[in-house]
């Protein structure tokens, strides 16, 4: 099975590219980070809660799901709510398949999960698509308001990404631009021409 990772800030088209990918490559599955939040704590509302930081996000339990898929072993994913910021009582089985891809703000952090890669992508966008990407986002799947998107975007959002994820740009194989006009359906299409997985 080979492991691809698709990684870059929020409001950058991972999820997007991710889905058109695994359309593209045959027997695919994938291992979102984002299902792998620890717990919001109760005492702390969700505007003062930083969801970008590395510290949100549980890499002991996801590293333990990306070993057992490569050894050949169907895992339970757990599913993050994001109304009450915790995760729910149900799992999703994952089956491993041909590609595994793996996708979120960190998944090029650590060593021990860039050892395991055959290839990685890094989504990067101009800051104000980003926050424009996010907002609506936000208003349409969360049902937030364009001040709260916003708000988060200039006091977690922007910072864990030129702290955290940015350093992680130097690990990936290829740095895909995707800006307003960006046609990631034609870009995939041409690289995976090119450069098979």
């Amino acid at each position: 099975m080979k492991i691809i990772a698709v990684a870059g800030g929020s409001g950058m088209g991972k999820t997007l590219f991710t889905k058109m990918l695994g359309e593209r490559l045959p027997k695919s599955v994938v291992l979102p980070m984002d299902q792998y939040y620890f717990d919001k704590p109760d005492d702390i509302p969700a505007e003062k809660y930083d969801f970008d930081s590395p510290q949100a996000l549980d890499f002991r339990l996801f590293h333990k799901a990306l070993n057992e898929l490569a050894a050949g072993n169907p895992v339970r994913m757990p599913q993050f709510d994001y109304v009450p910021a915790k995760r729910t009582k149900e799992y999703v089985k994952i089956v491993p398949g041909d590609y595994l891809i793996i996708e979120g703000l960190y998944v090029l952090m650590h060593a021990s999960i860039r050892s395991m890669l055959s290839y990685s992508f890094f989504l990067e966008s101009p800051p104000d698509v980003t926050v424009c990407r996010r907002c609506l986002r936000d208003m349409s799947e969360h049902g937030l308001s364009a001040q709260y998107s916003i708000q988060q975007y200039l006091t977690f959002v922007r910072p864990a990404y030129l702290t955290h994820v940015l350093p992680t740009k130097q690990f990936a194989k290829l740095v895909v631009s995707n800006g307003v006009n960006s046609r990631l359906d034609l870009f995939l299409d041409d690289f995976l021409k090119k450069f098979p997985l």
